[in-house]
């Protein structure tokens, strides 16, 4: 689940008119060092708007933070609001370069599910982070990939998920999953941010039982969630998805899935377990009385599918 950096770079031209801008904010700092700061922020931020516009998705220039003066003199702000969906943070790196810095007044730890849609603090939430490698001497630039969340102020850019991608996950966000199939954001639970749905195993499973085998593997794990499951008239009752996510290194996230009964009887044994790729591909199967277990880097995206005969749910879940 791993992929060079520069696999799906997209090469965007850098215009005249983001130049002359980029040098207008800059000339309004007050060291060499925010000068070049925000002449990079704002070129990345531009590179971003113009693609976005590129393939039709409106946004707000002027009501990010890094278009008010004030701010911009103040932190290190490069991001884009998009109505309806949030903030894309923008962040430049040079050519060469295998990391982003990210810096923390940046980071978003809100839900903006806390909030409704009309809202002011709905748009307000940074929903991603974009890295752009500005090359000036060639005049171009060149959209990495992003990520849903940072969890460090170095992001790797062997973490970044493709520009192509970040289309479909602001379509996710602009339209809404459905019921069921609602984006799981792995990273965004070891932060105690949890999507609805996903409730405390004790809320889940009544009396709240994990296999010998799961409850070992329990010690030292970060965080846990349950979910019911409705495989419809295939079964007479909902089962119980619970997932642990444990943070191994800054790097690694190890993620365990077990289902449950919610009634005092076995689940049947011919429910299966699916773990796909997001491309479709099959990573692990396992069957109703296994615990399954991957790994992976933070914005990794991946399914689980749950089936009994011709009946299944399928999960997305981002790390």
């Amino acid at each position: 689940m791993t992929h060079a950096i520069y696999e799906f770079a997209l090469p965007l031209p850098i215009t005249q008119a983001a130049y002359r801008t980029a040098q207008e904010f800059a000339s309004q700092q007050p060291t060499s060092d925010k000068v070049e700061q925000v002449r990079l922020n704002t070129l990345a931020v531009l590179v971003v708007q113009d693609y976005l516009q590129m393939m039709e998705i409106p946004t707000n220039l002027a009501a990010g933070d890094s278009w008010n003066p004030v701010t911009r003199l103040c932190a290190d702000v490069a991001d884009l609001k998009i109505p309806g969906v949030g903030r894309l943070e923008c962040r430049p790196v040079r050519p060469n370069q295998t990391t982003c810095q990210v810096p923390p007044e940046t980071w978003e730890d809100r839900d903006r599910r806390d909030y409704d849609r009309n809202s002011q603090e709905y748009d307000d939430i940074r929903v991603g982070y974009v890295v752009v490698q500005v090359d000036e001497s060639a005049r171009e630039a060149q959209l990495l990939g992003f990520v849903p969340t940072v969890p460090t102020e170095e992001l790797p850019l062997s973490w970044l998920r493709s520009p192509e991608d970040l289309l479909d996950y602001l379509y996710d966000l602009k339209t809404a999953s459905t019921p069921g199939r609602a984006l799981a954001n792995l990273g965004q639970w070891l932060r105690g941010i949890v999507e609805e749905g996903w409730q405390a195993v004790e809320g889940v499973i009544n009396p709240p039982t994990l296999s010998p085998a799961y409850a070992f593997r329990s010690r030292g794990i970060a965080f846990r969630r349950a979910r019911l499951i409705d495989l419809g008239s295939q079964l007479p009752h909902p089962i119980s998805l619970v997932v642990e996510v444990k943070s191994e290194s800054d790097q690694e996230t190890a993620i365990y899935f077990q289902l449950q009964s919610t009634e005092d009887q076995p689940l049947p044994t011919d429910i299966s377990m699916t773990i796909l790729s997001e491309a479709g591909d099959v990573i692990l199967t396992g069957q109703s009385t296994e615990i399954l277990e991957v790994k992976g880097a933070p914005g990794e995206r991946f399914n689980l599918q749950v089936s009994l005969n011709d009946t299944s749910v399928t999960q997305e879940f981002v790390i």
